[in-house]
């Protein structure tokens, strides 16, 4: 009987190993699922914060001064923001294929495909974006980051495509934070002249003169007090950006779920609608 006792804890141990094993490729799958949602909400947040850009640039324009060198300045500043913003789109549809090709290994899919998307992951990254001179993200500063990987918790195959991606995609991530924070500082300095001669021209000018102020002034003042909703968005995503990174190290190690990080996709997702239709947030406490 006593010889049995090895035998079983030997028996378990390969049981435990086999239910490790098969979960980590879920966990995997989850993070290739949640990787889709990610970039394409990330896109999306671009997109808005670029039509906002042009939106508030358009209402300050007529308070500017009236001459061609204005309107041609503002016209190449925000024609050059538009191609950036292409570019960063098209950077984050190869993180979108990588992503797509490690949900079809996870799920089995034997054929080179992941390979092939890290491949043209790596050569974005070298010609990534340059917003605002951003600066390249450093592989030391990622360095061993394929060491996470739990090799007893991973089928060989998602194990093997893990470790050859833990440093790329991780720079990928910090890269869209990077490209996130500098959107943030850019809108922050132009809004903040056009919130300038919004509130001189609909609070300061109507407050000092002699008629009466109705709801239109109510309005304007509240509106100038509160945060502008773009760059409330755009932090938001940031959050969730990071929150990215942490799920993409969590997957190395064969730890955690990526219900909470989809749900908050979803809030940002439901934001940008309400944002562009100028709908209350059903999300939003009342």
């Amino acid at each position: 009987m006593l010889l049995l006792i090895p035998r079983l804890a030997v028996c378990m141990a390969i049981l435990l190993t086999a239910a490790c094993a098969s979960k980590t490729p879920l966990q995997a799958e989850g993070l290739a699922t949640t990787g889709k949602q990610y970039t394409s909400t990330l896109k999306k947040v671009n997109g808005f914060a670029l039509a906002h850009t042009l939106e508030f640039t358009a209402d300050l324009l007529p308070n500017l001064p009236r001459d061609n060198t204005t309107l041609v300045q503002h016209t190449e500043t925000m024609q050059k923001r538009a191609a950036l913003l292409h570019a960063a789109g098209d950077y984050l549809d190869t993180q979108a294929l990588y992503f797509a090709e490690l949900s079809a290994l996870a799920k089995g899919d034997t054929s080179t495909g992941t390979t092939r998307a890290l491949k043209k992951l790596v050569e974005a990254l070298n010609k990534s974006p340059d917003l605002g001179g951003i600066p390249r993200v450093q592989k030391d500063a990622l360095a061993g980051l394929a060491g996470h990987v739990a090799s007893w918790k991973h089928g060989a195959q998602v194990r093997e495509e893990l470790q050859r991606s833990a440093e790329p995609v991780a720079q990928a991530l910090l890269l869209n934070q990077l490209i996130l924070e500098e959107q943030i500082q850019w809108i922050t300095q132009r809004e903040t002249l056009a919130r300038q001669v919004e509130y001189r021209e609909k609070v300061l000018k109507p407050f000092l003169g002699d008629k009466k102020l109705g709801e239109t002034w109510k309005k304007a003042w509240m509106e100038n007090i509160k945060k502008p909703p773009t760059i409330e968005l755009l932090e938001q995503a940031k959050a969730a950006s990071i929150d990215m990174q942490q799920a993409w190290v969590n997957v190395l190690r064969g730890e955690g779920s990526f219900e909470h990080l989809q749900g908050v996709f979803d809030q940002l997702n439901s934001n940008i609608q309400a944002a562009t239709t100028h709908e209350p947030n059903p999300h939003e406490p009342r």
